[in-house]
């Protein structure tokens, strides 16, 4: 790998040239490759850097020494494990989620061990897990007994720089599994008991010393829960305070200042405010008119929030203490990539130091290392080296009135290279979730991989999408079928009207639940999609919660009742597979037959379902994937597949044209 690189420009915010690496990928793999680079984190002394690395599929984790700008070391796991996330525990030590690669699946599969190694690459020992020997207790040894649970790390702990705070999920257990947290001594692999979750499958936010302090889950009837921890009376809900209800989301707890930061509606739109946990007092720090924040700026020292980040469409930020040294030079940053967005990723203990990405619409990312007080900046790697900036399409936001008034917002890709005068062929991209997800400016693979052939992109951030505050997610709940896919089919009129897409050659393709949205819009407006594309989707609205992953737990299966429903009318109404003689479009059918959020039963069904009503789709299924493709090779195969089939249902004279491909052939 290329280590750090030190040019740097002159200004009074000195920047290096961003150099690429002479890596060369060309044509549909420099869209389905997984990103060199993955993240990158600064030890909390400012020591050494440590970045994963992705080599064909296969993370690896490289140590710098940033005194030297020498690689000191490379972790990588034996033959069947990867490197997935990882954290550091004190100035030398870091921790690594271990990631398996099973034969039966090509993505790599977390057994829940945890391998602390220092950053010299001496002293490497699984700390945690069913393989990591004796189990330690406290100063109590269990001879033969081993950690029978998953482990995943929660933070570094500030005030013992021995330990990590992890939680862990019984392998016992089967269903909403109760989390515990513990104390795991890196070196020792030592645990002590700190608590237990108030509600099953609980996620948690620490404190400035890594202490957990507030809980967050889903109670049996899929309910948000929140509950704030006291080290000395343990937990309690904080419904209890006054004012906090289920619009409220807690996204930190500075201990120094006993409050709680809570995003929630504010008179308009929505603010971040700091809540006494004594006394409900609440101060309102930052308000946005149209969306909640999406990230935060902390002092590493003390946990408090220094900047917000909103993305309404572009992202923007909100300085709340403009002259904090580390608001000083992300301004600065700002300004130097004004076509850009900056975000600080990790910083050193005393916040002089930090990791930041800067990326765009047309740049993947590259990692950069800041001196907060020198005010400079230089790359560390680039996310993607083979990626070109300028030769990528630019992304466009638009907001508009769906056809019942409300207000949806979605982004708009054009091809570089358009004929004057005509419109290019459109393909509409509706997200996966649906809920608690949306579309992002930024650089999209699939999406610059479609405009590289000539495709205007369509990207809706319809009702039920996350970033948008819980009204508009809960206005989505049990409208999938109609309401959720009517505002994709308005938003692609309105897309037409625009002249962004020629009204005779549109397509509609998308993963996930836009798999779904993809065959349900060929529903609801058969005359406006010539084709549609649905990679790993549900198609039977009445098997979720049955026959998928989503069945093995009471939260799982509340979920469902809650956003989908209980009304087999609705839901034979709003499923494919009992609509397909409604369906025109030509269409192909993508799965991976190992995919357990949406079983390969959807998709078989479906496509028999369509060929019962004579319009047999075209079929590939990767035996080896499950919900969504991992193995480059099968991203390469699929996408080559997906742009082929996009190019003969839209090239000229495709209306009426039948695909070049043998309908329903299993290439």
């Amino acid at each position: 790998m290329r280590t750090l690189l030190a040019a740097a420009l002159g200004a009074a915010f000195l920047l290096a040239v961003p150099a690429r690496a002479a890596e060369e990928v060309k044509g549909i793999a420099a869209f389905a490759r997984q990103d060199r680079f993955v993240a990158a984190k600064i030890s909390p002394g400012g020591t050494y850097l440590a970045a994963i690395s992705n080599e064909g599929g296969k993370r690896t984790l490289v140590f710098i020494d940033l005194a030297t700008r020498k690689v000191t070391s490379v972790l990588r796991p034996d033959s069947e494990q990867m490197v997935g996330s990882f954290s550091w525990a004190n100035d030398e030590r870091v921790v690594v989620e271990l990631a398996n690669q099973e034969g039966h699946l090509a993505a790599p599969v977390s057994f829940g061990e945890l391998y602390a190694v220092d950053a010299s690459g001496r002293e490497g020992r699984l700390v945690f897990g069913y393989r990591a020997g004796e189990m330690q207790t406290g100063s109590h040894v269990r001879k033969g007994e081993r950690d029978l649970a998953w482990g995943f790390l929660v933070d570094s702990l500030r005030r013992e720089p021995r330990k990590v705070l992890i939680e862990t999920r019984s392998a016992r257990e089967v269903g909403d599994r109760n989390v515990r947290l513990f104390k795991l001594d890196v070196y020792s692999g030592v645990k002590d008991l700190v608590a237990q979750s108030p509600i099953p499958e609980a996620g948690f936010l620490t404190d400035e010393n890594g202490e957990p302090r507030i809980a967050v889950g889903l109670d049996a009837e899929a309910r948000r829960r929140f509950y704030y921890r006291d080290p000395d009376k343990g937990w309690r809900e904080l419904e209890s305070l006054k004012g906090f209800h289920r619009a409220s989301r807690p996204v930190g707890f500075v201990a120094r200042d006993r409050l709680v930061y809570v995003v929630e509606p504010a008179a308009s739109g929505f603010g971040l405010f700091a809540v006494s946990i004594e006394t409900g007092e609440r101060k309102l720090l930052a308000s946005n008119d149209t969306v909640p924040p999406s990230s935060f700026v902390r002092e590493a020292a003390t946990g408090r929030i220094l900047a917000v980040e909103y993305e309404p469409d572009l992202p923007i930020y909100e300085l709340l203490v403009p002259a904090h040294p580390l608001c000083r030079a992300l301004d600065g940053l700002l300004a130097a990539y004004p076509k850009g967005q900056v975000r600080i990723l990790d910083t050193t203990a005393d916040g002089k130091k930090a990791v930041v990405e800067v990326y765009g619409d047309r740049d993947p990312g590259q990692f950069m290392l800041l001196d907060v007080d020198k005010m400079s900046a230089e790359p560390i790697v680039a996310r993607r080296p083979w990626i070109r900036p300028e030769e990528m399409a630019e992304m466009t936001a638009f907001h508009i009135g769906a056809s019942d008034g409300l207000r949806i917002h979605g982004y708009v890709t054009l091809p570089r290279e358009r004929r004057a005068g005509a419109a290019p062929p459109l393909v509409v991209l509706p997200h996966g979730g649906p809920h608690g997800v949306r579309d992002h400016w930024g650089f999209d693979p699939e999406v610059q991989l479609l405009a590289s052939e000539g495709f205007a992109v369509l990207q809706v951030n319809y009702r039920g999408s996350g970033g948008y505050g819980l009204r508009y997610q809960e206005a989505g709940y049990r409208r999938w079928g109609d309401r959720v896919v009517q505002d994709i089919v308005d938003a692609t009129r309105w897309a037409v009207g625009k002249g962004f897409g020629d009204p005779k050659r549109v397509c509609i393709y998308g993963a996930s639940f836009g798999g779904y949205a993809a065959l349900q819009g060929a529903i609801a407006a058969p005359d406006l999609f010539r084709c549609a594309v649905g990679y790993a989707g549900v198609y039977d609205l009445g098997l979720m919660g049955d026959v998928d992953d989503l069945a093995e737990s009471r939260i799982g299966r509340a979920y469902v009742r809650k956003v989908v429903g209980e009304d087999e009318a609705a839901l034979r109404r709003g499923s494919p597979v009992h609509n397909a003689d409604r369906i025109k479009a030509r269409v192909l059918l993508i799965h991976g037959g190992e995919d357990r959020r949406a079983p390969v039963k959807h998709a078989e069904a479906l496509r028999q379902a369509l060929a019962e009503k004579g319009n047999p789709p075209e079929w590939l299924l990767e035996p080896r994937e499950g919900h969504g493709f991992y193995d480059e090779g099968a991203r390469e195969r699929m996408y080559a597949r997906l742009v082929a089939f996009l190019r003969e249902n839209t090239g000229p004279g495709a209306p009426g044209k039948a695909s070049a491909s043998a309908p329903g052939s299993d290439r």
